[in-house]
Formats: C-alpha cells, sequence, structure tokens
C-alpha cells in the first residue's frame, strides 16, 4: 500500500472540504491500495456544517457563535455530524481504498483510524481517552458538535473533547476526516503532522511519501469543478441565512 501524506497547512473552507471529497473519488479507482494522511488549518473562522444538517440550525449556531461576528464563512462537509466552528484546531483526513479498512465495521474503521491520532497525541505528549460510554445517537442532543461525544472521539484527562471525526463511504473508498483542538497543549500542524505520518507508518509497514498541494491538486483531473461545488454550495447556504435570519447575522465577506 502507498503511504501519501499531504501537509496542507492554511486554506479556504471550499479547497479543504473539496480537497478531502476530490481525494476520495481518486482513490475510489485506483488500482492498487493507498492512504492518503492529511492535515490542514482554514484561512477564517469556518463553520462547517454536517452533510445532513439542516440549513435552520444556523439562526441558532451564529447566536451561539457570537451574533456571527465570529464567523468568517460557512461550508459545508461531505460527512455527517454537527457543526464545527473551526479556526483554533487542526483538521486532518484519512482516505483510502485499502481492502483491510474497507472490509471493516464502521465502529472498527472509526477504531483503526482514531487509534492513529490517538497514538500521536501521544508520541506528542498528551495522554487521551476515547468517549466510549457515549451513546451512537448522543450527537443528536446538539446541533455543536463539541457539546456531543460519540464512541470515537478523544477527551483529554479532564473530559474536555479535544478530537472529533466523520467518516463517509463510499463503494471503493473511506474518507474520515476531523478537527483536533490542540492549542492549549501548543501542538502545531507541523508537529502534529509529522507524528501522524510516523505512527502511520509503523500501523502500515510503508514509508510516508510526502506530497505538496500543487502535487495532489495535479492528481485530480476535474480539480477546478470540486472548487466550484463546493464554492455553489456555500453560496446557497449564505443565501438562506440571509433570507431566514437576517444580514446582521452574516459572516462579514463571502
Amino acid at each position: 500500500m502507498r503511504l501519501l501524506a499531504l501537509p496542507s497547512g492554511i486554506q479556504t473552507g471550499i479547497y479543504n472540504m473539496a480537497l478531502d471529497e476530490a481525494l476520495l473519488e481518486w482513490v475510489r479507482v485506483q488500482p492498487k491500495p493507498v492512504l492518503w494522511v492529511r492535515t490542514y488549518r482554514w484561512d477564517v473562522p469556518t463553520l462547517s456544517l454536517g452533510v445532513n444538517q439542516k440549513v435552520r440550525d444556523l439562526d441558532f449556531l451564529l447566536r451561539y457563535y457570537g451574533q456571527g461576528q465570529n464567523v468568517g464563512a460557512i461550508v459545508r462537509r461531505p460527512t455527517g455530524g454537527r457543526a464545527i466552528l473551526h479556526g483554533q484546531d487542526i483538521s486532518f483526513s484519512f482516505i483510502t481504498n485499502h481492502p483491510p479498512i474497507l472490509q471493516q465495521s464502521l465502529k472498527e474503521a472509526y477504531a483503526i483510524l482514531s487509534g492513529i491520532v490517538r497514538q500521536a497525541l501521544e508520541t506528542l505528549g498528551l495522554q487521551t481517552r476515547l468517549a466510549a460510554d457515549a451513546g451512537t445517537r448522543d450527537y443528536l442532543r446538539s446541533p455543536v458538535c463539541f457539546q456531543t461525544h460519540t464512541p470515537s472521539d478523544l477527551l483529554a484527562r479532564d473530559g474536555k473533547k479535544l478530537s472529533g471525526s466523520a467518516q463517509l463511504r463510499r463503494s471503493g473508498g473511506l474518507l474520515q476526516h476531523g478537527a483536533a483542538f490542540l492549542a492549549p497543549w501548543e501542538i502545531q500542524e507541523k508537529a502534529f503532522f509529522e507524528a501522524l505520518c510516523q505512527v502511520g507508518a509503523s500501523t502500515f509497514g510503508e514509508p510516508c511519501k510526502v506530497l505538496s498541494s500543487l502535487q495532489a491538486e495535479a492528481l485530480i483531473a476535474d480539480w477546478p469543478q470540486w472548487l466550484e461545488v463546493y464554492a455553489r454550495a456555500s453560496n446557497e447556504i449564505l443565501d438562506k441565512v440571509s433570507t431566514t435570519s437576517g444580514s446582521h447575522l452574516l459572516p462579514a465577506s463571502r
């Protein structure tokens, strides 16, 4: 299996979500097994909504995050789950067509990939535990992701949620991405990325090949179309917010 690693750094929310889904579609047609390990951050505070989350949640969410003043952009994720305000987190994704992972149950695949995140944090000196006692539908009790727990979430020693993830499966491929709020421990993207690569290489017995964003984009023949899809979806959400909530709750710019 090829283990490809991509430290994307700071990007727009549209770019981040488009690349995750585009890489999922890319791995689905690859003849040989591949696993992408990716980290990324966000250029402005960005509210990401789960794929099935209702737009009507936005009125509450924008008020919850300070009358919308702390929200610079809104995107919809290709995965499920509840809303996350990104900006202070380091996001990560695993994208693969590796049969031994695809053949696992949802719970087991989560455990494999979340286990890589957990081990990476432990190598950086951060001890975590799984929210193992959470119900599988506990996340439905709030539209805010980090007010809820699922069994695969990682908690700090004080019980606060520091990392959550969501998964999307399509025939021949799997995307699991998430957000880790690591600022209190002064863990930077570079160190987190390197730790993920180290644990991934140890887990699968393959060295990480690090690619640049330009190299990753070059692999995706229809990359501009993916950006357009997510830009259009983001604008549609903003139009609905304007209609239902009033312009004073909109992000400052589009």
